[in-house]
């Protein structure tokens, strides 16, 4: 009888690993198709605002300039390549007209037509200059440099054509680099008509879950990619589940039991996390595309600021009424230009709030807070509210200061606004490894549990006088210092924001930004 019974919870442990190992290879899947949807979106988003940024440039954002391409990077990208490529192998560079010449001037390795330009020759041999540049023009529309390479002259051409082809290249890989830190994703490939590797970001296929599926974008025609999702939770759920599998031949019927719970809390976890990626992917993607239209109104809204303020300026000085009159007339044209120089002022700030580009500095976090609640003094004090400042006073972050206060700028706000009568915000920190949380408690009314998902979409408020930006911008900033941000918050007993930011920025990112 033992054994019947020992051969059943075997067959059946079996049966069960092989439907886990199925769910499993579904999730992943499931994943990996999440993950291919968002790159390509954001190829084509990205590809589709580089062509429009040459037919006109006015139309683009400066909040979408970040993702535009950078012409410097791709002369820094050929500078290393031809610096880490030997003479032997430089037919493998991928460029149709460029030439090496020793330091005695003689031509070692020329590729394609490109005629030498001896005056910049001469000029890099005498050293005069490190490099040479030469930008197109319309009688030659093609870039020409020249430049000192690991002791040796390198002189290249790049045509329109092909410099247009670099920049849709660097555009792309910089989205694929951006993707692969972002997802649960170890490395992606893109294939080009003709089944060649187009650009890379290499990973282990080895430990990894691999889609591979026709990119379907109207830039890249004929074009595959291939997705690696890591498969390292898979088979942390396989090794859990024979785990649990042994444990269930040990103890029988009742280690089975638990095994199987154990299991059906693993699979939930996964679904979990699955669900929670889409549901950031999806806020993210409608606050970028909100910001970029929101920022795109605030310039158009400073045209006609202009004008305005232009034409009160005229009227002052050419229209003045009679002698009995001109006293108040001067004082309701000093208002109009006052509210004016006001709007223009809360304009340039949202746009400040939107540029990702602006450079990282070394700043006392402590300093930051307390700048902020120097603004924010007054508003509090008439609302008898009080402002308490316990951050650590050594905490020194790398950030984008002004930025960096605008989100905590909206956050206390609406902390002192949610206080109807007597009450405090409270802003204090606490270091975790290489980051630090700043923690931001208020003793308000609260936020009603069905209205705490929404919080930071634009344009939803609570408020009667309110327009939903604030918190978005938040967001948004928050995420461009590679941060997080949490609410908890019960209705009637105040909300508490948890604020995590690194000390320290990675590399890359600072590059990227300040590029």
């Amino acid at each position: 009888m033992f054994a019947i019974l020992f051969l059943l919870i075997a067959i059946t442990g079996y049966f069960q690993i092989s439907i886990i190992k199925e769910n499993i290879e579904d999730l992943l899947r499931g994943e990996g198709e999440i993950v291919y949807t968002h790159i390509r979106r954001e190829i084509d988003i990205n590809l589709e605002y580089l062509g429009l940024l040459e037919k006109s440039p006015a139309i683009i954002t400066p909040n979408f300039l970040n993702a535009m391409v950078s012409d410097e990077a791709i002369l820094e990208d050929i500078y290393t390549l031809f610096s880490n490529t030997g003479t032997a192998d430089a037919g493998n560079i991928p460029l149709s007209n460029f030439a090496i010449i020793d330091p005695n001037g003689n031509v070692i390795f020329k590729k394609g037509g490109f005629v030498i330009p001896q005056a910049s020759l001469k000029a890099l041999l005498a050293k005069e200059k490190d490099t040479v540049l030469k930008m197109p023009a319309h009688k030659d529309p093609a870039l020409v440099m020249g430049m000192w390479a690991k002791g040796r002259i390198v002189f290249f051409s790049i045509d329109r054509q092909e410099l247009d082809g670099l920049r849709k290249k660097f555009v792309i890989k910089d989205v694929l680099e951006r993707e692969e830190r972002r997802f649960n994703v170890v490395g992606i490939t893109i294939y080009d008509d003709k089944g060649l590797p187009y650009l890379a970001i290499y990973g282990e296929k080895a430990n990894a879950f691999a889609l591979s599926k026709p990119l379907d974008s109207p830039f890249l025609p004929g074009h595959r990619m291939e997705v690696l999702i890591s498969r390292g939770l898979a088979d942390d759920t396989l090794r859990r589940t024979t785990f649990s599998f042994i444990i269930t031949l040990i103890f029988l019927a009742g280690s089975g039991a638990i095994g199987t719970f154990v299991i059906f809390i693993l699979e939930r976890r996964h679904e979990k996390k699955v669900e929670e990626m889409e549901k950031r992917l999806a806020l993210r993607e409608r606050l970028v595309s909100l910001g970029r239209l929101a920022s795109g109104m605030a310039h158009e809204i400073r045209n006609p600021l202009n004008a305005i303020s232009l034409s009160v300026q005229r009227l002052k000085r050419e229209f003045s009424p009679a002698e009995e009159k001109r006293e108040e007339y001067d004082q309701f044209l000093d208002i109009v230009r006052s509210e004016l120089t006001r709007v223009d002022r809360i304009v340039e700030e949202f746009l400040l709030s939107t540029k990702a580009n602006i450079p990282f500095s070394q700043e006392k976090l402590y300093t930051i807070v307390e700048e902020v609640l120097m603004v924010i003094k007054e508003k509090a004090a008439s609302r008898n509210v009080e402002l308490k400042n316990s951050v650590h006073a050594d905490i020194v972050i790398e950030s984008q200061k002004d930025r960096l206060k605008q989100a905590f700028y909206n956050i206390i706000v609406n902390g002192v606004e949610a206080i109807q009568s007597k009450g405090a915000v409270e802003l204090f920190t606490e270091k975790r490894g290489g980051g630090v949380d700043v923690i931001i408690k208020d003793s308000g009314a609260g936020i009603k549990e069905e209205e705490k998902g929404r919080i930071f979409e634009y344009y939803f408020t609570t408020k009667d006088k309110g327009i939903g930006i604030g918190l978005p911008i938040s967001y948004i900033i928050i995420k461009d210092h590679n941060g997080d941000i949490k609410v908890n918050s019960e209705e009637g007993k105040g909300t508490t924001f948890v604020i995590t930011l690194p000390l320290k920025q990675p590399s890359k990112e600072k590059g990227s930004r300040n590029g």
